[in-house]
C-alpha cells in the first residue's frame, strides 16, 4: 500500500472516527513495526474500521512510524502537523 503524502487538512475518512478509536489507530500506526500491512489492516478492521478506512490508515504508516506527533496535531487529525525533531529537540510544523 502506498504511503500518504502531506495533505491540506484532516483526513475526511479517518478524522471523524470516535476519539478513542482514532487514538487506537494512531497508536497502532506509531508502534506496530512487526505486522505486515495486511495484518495491520485486519487488526484495524477488527477494531471497528471499515475496509476503506483501514486501507487509508495504512497509507499513514510511515509518517507515524518515523515521527513523534503532538496529540491533536497529527497527519490524520489536523491541517497543522507538529512533529518532534530529535536533532533540535523541538516540535516543528510540517
Amino acid at each position: 500500500m502506498n504511503n500518504a503524502t502531506p495533505h491540506a487538512g484532516p483526513d475526511e475518512l479517518l478524522a471523524t472516527l470516535d476519539a478513542r478509536l482514532l487514538d487506537a489507530v494512531e497508536d497502532t500506526l506509531s508502534n506496530d513495526e512487526g505486522s505486515t500491512d495486511a495484518e495491520m489492516a485486519r487488526y484495524l478492521i477488527d477494531l471497528g474500521l471499515s475496509e476503506a478506512q483501514a486501507k487509508r490508515a495504512i497509507c499513514y504508516r510511515a509518517l507515524y512510524t518515523l515521527n513523534l506527533w503532538v496529540h491533536e496535531f497529527t497527519p490524520i487529525r489536523s491541517s497543522i502537523a507538529l512533529r518532534y525533531n530529535g536533532t533540535t529537540g523541538q516540535f516543528e510544523s510540517t
